[in-house]
């Protein structure tokens, strides 16, 4: 507990001082942003967008995604960097991406903290189709020749649809033109988004023959799931995600869990996430229910920590790590993960 308490304080006392829209910046050009984080999303439909806005200056030093446009405000790039040097370890899939636009279409690609083209799920492009008023209505994979491919899900094509009510419907199918589940784990054929006045979305819902429908498959626990609730701060920062059915019961997912907690500080990280099972107690078993992270004043992870519901540090009973402690060079690249059990002995990784 002595260690937690001394971890936790370094949590306080590092913790580093936007909503989806895009306010004005003092200083920079007005077609670049840098942003802290960027916005939690679940489907491709949206676009990148980010959360907690920096200046120019504070960008030297603080680990951003900076946002170009174009000239018709569209957006040309997104790149997870410090100063202007690529960094590895984003939540965008990649250390960079890129839009360009041709008519109707417009083509995302990934690259590495090299700059080097890489692939994302599997594929190298993915293609989107706009309608009139610049919406996503439909997007393809395609390999680095441009050629149709599938993911690692088994999806090639994604349809989408602005409904009446306001919810985005989204559909899928495989090379073959067959209507495909988002993914093993969560086998839902189509989904349904709703998004509050900021943009931020609050629910992804199961739906069939325009019914809340409840999924029974073995992936969707005892009880069945049918919607994810999303709880978001003012800022876009995700404060829980809750698994349901279709009366609104709490449900486990395949992994066990049916509810995620975060506390989040003013600059958008992650200290605290917590996991509870569909009875709404701590996660239990092999499972880990807290998780605490610590960041240097440069924003980036420096330490995650295994708890039980009691705060005292555990052992992950798959791996034997209780401690995962990152290191950087002096541009922010990272250059070491180390791990750690309980009591602080290095844990030598398989393989």
């Amino acid at each position: 507990m002595k260690l937690y308490k001394i971890l936790l304080f370094a949590v306080i006392a590092v913790g580093l001082n936007s909503c989806n829209q895009r306010p004005k910046q003092t200083d920079g050009q007005d077609n670049v942003k840098y942003y802290r984080n960027i916005q939690f999303s679940e489907t491709p439909w949206d676009l990148e967008k980010g959360t907690h806005l920096l200046t120019e200056k504070e960008a030297q030093t603080i680990n951003n995604y900076k946002f170009t446009f174009n000239e018709n405000n569209q957006l040309v790039s997104v790149e997870y960097n410090r100063n202007d040097t690529l960094l590895g370890y984003s939540s965008i899939g990649a250390s960079k991406i890129t839009y360009t636009y041709e008519g109707d279409k417009q083509l995302k690609h990934f690259f590495d903290d090299k700059n080097a083209p890489v692939k994302n799920g599997g594929a190298s492009i993915f293609e989107y189709t706009l309608n009139d008023s610049g919406m996503r209505i439909a997007m393809r994979y395609l390999d680095e020749t441009g050629a149709p491919v599938e993911n690692r899900n088994k999806v090639h094509n994604f349809k989408w649809n602005k409904l009446e009510d306001g919810m985005i419907q989204e559909v899928r199918f495989n090379l073959a033109g067959e209507n495909v589940v988002m993914n093993p784990f969560c086998p839902f054929y189509e989904l349904r988004f709703s998004y509050d006045e900021n943009g931020y979305v609050t629910r992804m819902a199961n739906y069939q023959a325009d019914t809340l429908y409840n999924c029974t498959a073995e992936n969707c626990g005892e009880i069945g799931v049918s919607y994810f609730s999303f709880k978001n701060n003012s800022f876009g920062d995700l404060e829980s995600f809750s698994v349901h059915n279709t009366v609104g019961q709490l449900s486990n997912l395949y992994w066990g869990w049916a509810k995620r907690v975060n506390v989040v500080d003013e600059n958008g990280y992650v200290l605290e996430s917590t996991q509870f099972d569909q009875d709404n107690e701590y996660l239990s078993g092999k499972n880990i229910p807290v998780t605490i992270s610590v960041y240097d004043e440069h924003g980036a992870l420096v330490k995650k920590i295994s708890m039980d519901k009691d705060k005292n540090i555990v052992n992950n009973p798959g791996n034997g790590v209780a401690i995962e402690v990152y290191k950087y060079d002096e541009l922010g690249r990272r250059i070491e993960a180390l791990q750690y059990d309980k009591d602080e002995v290095l844990v030598e990784k398989k393989g």
